[in-house]
């Protein structure tokens, strides 16, 4: 019985396997084949690895609440993975499309144009979508619209055409998803499958979404949350009509949706919860809430486990709670604490930093608010309309920020100064003993972290499965190799046991040697730098003496106060604080350059303030100053003040001497110009031509000296940015110029006079430019160069060779009319440009007389 029952098995085996590898691809058992493979085993695989992609997608998608937020979570795009520092997309989706393309490759029966596999359409779909969730939006298209093309009676029709739609948005052509999902609810709402309808509505409501057309994505968003069976779609999609209605100022109807969301309690994301929570108060009447019952609430949401990942958005949403109600140092404490506890959400920690900014602000504390709008900007996206507008707000206080720096430290210095040596002495222990007091705070909180992270080791990037990023496997390896190998040097041929045994211990010694210098030295540093800072005399040493330095720290401090003045009326119109600065400033005996622009800006600032106090001060102004130009202005606005004897006609005729060459005397004028535009807009140009002469007359040191005071002093004026310019720029080029001692073309005959000029020089002058005006019609120059403030040098310019220069030179002394027996410098065009450039003269002659 079992040979008969063999036999007949064997032979039913082999008619099954030739069916299978029958020639007719149509044949039934080939079909059947080929369906029941593609189904239970590729598209099954396929399918899992999808849905394992979405799931894994889903549990690290973190959502922007700031804005409406998606539909549907999507993966980060490349240029999102570079930023995050992420090293790839979801594995997942990419082995769903390899099982997609398998299953159309290997398990297709094509007949005639006739597809014979009803799998097919089942693995162009996953196809798709796979493609789709790996943002290949084009070609998910063309799966999609194979799908549509050559299986119009398949069951996945309606979904295809869908999710087409679908991937019609993620290439942004909005327009045409709408019109198409449109069409489609027109044609065919009737045979579309209950959630194929959710999906399509849900579909169209982020079409208009992205075309902010909120008021027209409320009635399909509403249609998709009636039809979809899915709880976390149902949730999402009720949190973004609650937005919708918040954005279009339905505030009742958006407190609902809110409510909706967090009944859902622990069905849904917490993320959705917790922020539905924070949206509810948003768009609550902030008069109608109990705050109690508000704080409690919050403080419940504190305490739960579950909430911990989430309470930089609960304190974020107490301080806004509190802010609204006028309690700011408390908001300050919320703020601060949800950035303490801020994790990976950018939006939570954007809106922190923002906060506090505007809080200070109010406060008036520019300083402070200046610092936390840098940090805004940090974490905002740089095209954004709300970083233009950050970027606008922080760009008003930079200025603002630093001359308040500059106020406040030259104040302390000078208050100093003007102390006799008992009373400094007095203060700076009042400083060590604040100094002590921060200290000894800072090392309270500092034990207070360890306390709380003891047990913990902080590893750099724990998340990593690289072995040296992995703390304990390094150590566990460290072990290993000991407990095998023992205490080895690392020299060549380690593993030898002669020279392990000879070297090991002199490697220890020499190691423990090392670490003991440097521990020694750090100790010592550490000590030396506490001893200093706690030390009265080091900081009285450190006190200025020298009248020039004070001079110039005065005179930097009485501008701070100025530009204070100024930027706090026109930038901010805080007319109140800009007052405040301008009156300290005439209180201190400013320099005299100030008094008139900071009494006219005073009174400008009375005009919309106080206006008994604008009659004083205009009143003071005739009195005392009635014939400076501000008080024109004062007296008739509408009249311009005349050009002459103004800081741009000083400016114009200072300018001229420059370009003549007369940098002595270019720069004596401006060093009696400048005190008295110190308060003008115009004093940075003046500044700027300061920093060329000197460049001209002192070399490339100075230079840079005077170009980083200039770029430093006024950096947001046009002057102040073509400093910055040349010190990046220009100096590194001419910093790196050398001699060439090239005598074969283009050579000058340099005589060197002192300056100012005596007799001799005035005379040496005239006969070379005599010589040099009776031979210009072969070339010959003649040019007197500064080249610092005791040297000129007479300059014939155009000698075409070293034995003309000696001809010349022999000519110039023999011949009675000239009479010059001074010795010139023969020197080519390019080294003298080194030589004015780099101020190196003794160099070159040293040089060329080896």
């Amino acid at each position: 019985m079992k040979t008969v029952f063999s036999k007949y098995a064997f032979v039913l085996l082999m008619l099954f396997i030739a069916v299978a590898c029958s020639t007719e691809k149509a044949g039934f058992m080939n079909k059947k084949f080929h369906a029941t493979n593609t189904k239970y085993n590729v598209l099954y695989n396929g399918t899992t690895a999808y849905d394992r992609g979405i799931m894994e997608l889903k549990k690290k998608y973190v959502d922007d609440f700031s804005d409406i937020i998606t539909l549907e979570p999507i993966q980060k795009d490349e240029k999102a993975l570079i930023i995050t520092g992420e090293t790839e997309k979801n594995p997942h989706f990419q082995r769903a499309e390899d099982k997609a393309v398998k299953a159309a490759q290997k398990h297709s029966i094509n007949v005639a144009g006739k597809e014979h596999n009803p799998q097919m359409d089942e693995a162009y779909m996953l196809l798709g979508k796979a493609r789709y969730q790996d943002l290949r939006f084009v070609p998910a298209i063309e799966a999609f619209n194979y799908i549509i093309l050559k299986y119009p009676d398949s069951d996945l029709f309606y979904d295809a055409l869908v999710w087409k739609e679908k991937t019609n948005l993620k290439l942004e052509y909005y327009g045409l998803a709408i019109q198409n999902l449109k069409k489609i609810f027109k044609d065919s709402e009737e045979a579309m499958k209950k959630q194929t309808k959710a999906d399509a509505y849900a579909t169209l409501a982020q079409g208009y979404i992205h075309l902010e057309h909120l008021d027209s994505a409320k009635i399909p968003l509403q249609q998709a949350i009636d039809l979809t069976s899915d709880t976390d779609e149902k949730a999402r999609y009720t949190y973004i009509l609650g937005q919708l209605n918040s954005k279009t100022g339905q505030k009742s109807d958006a407190v609902k949706n809110f409510q909706d969301v967090i009944d859902y309690n622990r069905r849904i994301s917490r993320a959705l919860v917790i922020n539905a929570h924070a949206e509810k108060f948003a768009n609550q009447d902030i008069n109608a809430i109990d705050t109690t019952a508000f704080v409690r609430q919050y403080l419940s949401l504190l305490n739960d486990r579950e909430n911990r990942a989430y309470s930089d958005i609960i304190f974020h949403q107490l301080g806004v709670m509190h802010e609204s109600y006028g309690l700011s140092d408390r908001a300050i404490k919320d703020y601060n604490m949800s950035l303490k506890t801020n994790k990976n959400n950018e939006y939570i920690k954007v809106s922190n930093y923002n906060k506090l900014a505007n809080i200070y602000y109010q406060k008036k504390q520019f300083e402070t608010a200046g610092m936390y709008y840098d940090s805004t900007m940090v974490y905002m996206n740089p095209m954004s309309r709300e970083y233009v507008q950050v970027k606008r707000k922080r760009n008003n206080l930079v200025d603002i920020v630093r001359y308040e720096q500059i106020a406040r430290k030259n104040d302390s210095i000078l208050n100093l100064v003007g102390k006799d040596a008992s009373q400094q002495r007095q203060e700076i222990e009042k400083l060590i003993e604040k100094l002590k007091a921060e200290d000894a705070k800072a090392q309270q909180v500092a034990s207070q972290q360890n306390q709380q992270t003891a047990g913990t080791v902080p590893t750099v990037g724990s998340s990593s499965n690289f072995y040296f990023y992995n703390t304990a496997t390094v150590q566990q390896g460290i072990n290993d190799f000991n407990k095998k190998w023992g205490n080895r040097p690392l020299t060549d041929n380690w593993r030898w046991s002669s020279i392990a045994s000879g070297s090991a211990a002199s490697v220890v010694s020499n190691t423990q040697q090392a670490n003991d210098t440097l521990n020694s030295n750090q100790t010592a540093s550490n000590t030396a730098a506490e001893e200093a800072r706690y030390n009265v005399d080091f900081y009285l040493k450190q006190i200025p003496t020298d009248s020039l330095e004070l001079k110039n720290l005065k005179v930097e401090r009485d501008n701070a106060y100025y530009q204070l003045g100024l930027l706090y009326s026109d930038r901010l119109e805080e007319y109140e604080v800009a007052a405040g600065k301008l009156e300290h400033l005439l209180a201190i005996d400013p320099e005299v350059g100030l008094i008139e622009p900071a009494k006219y800006h005073l009174y400008k600032i009375y005009l919309k303030t106080n206006p008994a106090k604008a009659q004083a001060m205009l009143d003071d102004l005739k009195t005392n100053h009635p014939n400076s130009r501000y008080t024109q202005v004062a007296l008739n606005p509408n009249t311009a003040v005349s050009a002459e004897g103004s800081p741009l006609d000083d400016y114009n005729k200072v300018y001229r001497l420059y370009a003549n060459g007369a940098y002595y005397e270019t720069l004596q004028e401006l060093d009696a110009k400048i005190p008295a535009v110190i308060g003008d807009g115009i004093v940075s140009k003046f500044e700027l031509l300061k920093a060329m002469t000197i460049g001209k007359l002192r070399g490339l040191t100075n230079y840079r000296e005077a170009l980083e005071y200039v770029a430093l002093t006024y950096p947001t004026t046009k002057e102040g940015k073509e400093a910055e310019r040349i010190i990046a720029k220009d100096l590194p080029k001419l910093q790196n110029m050398t001699f060439k001692r090239d005598l074969s073309k283009n050579i000058k005959m340099v005589y060197t006079a002192s300056y100012p000029l005596t007799e001799e020089g005035q005379a040496l002058k005239a006969k070379l430019e005599q010589y040099a005006n009776d031979r210009r019609h072969t070339g010959l120059i003649f040019s007197a160069d500064m080249y610092n403030d005791n040297t000129i040098f007479f300059v014939l310019h155009g000698v075409k060779s070293g034995n003309i220069a000696k001809s010349a030179q022999m000519y110039l002394e023999l011949e009675s009319e000239y009479g010059i027996k001074l010795n010139p410098v023969l020197i080519s065009t390019e080294d003298y440009a080194v030589v004015l450039i780099k101020k190196n003269w003794e160099e070159y002659i040293k040089e060329a007389g080896k």
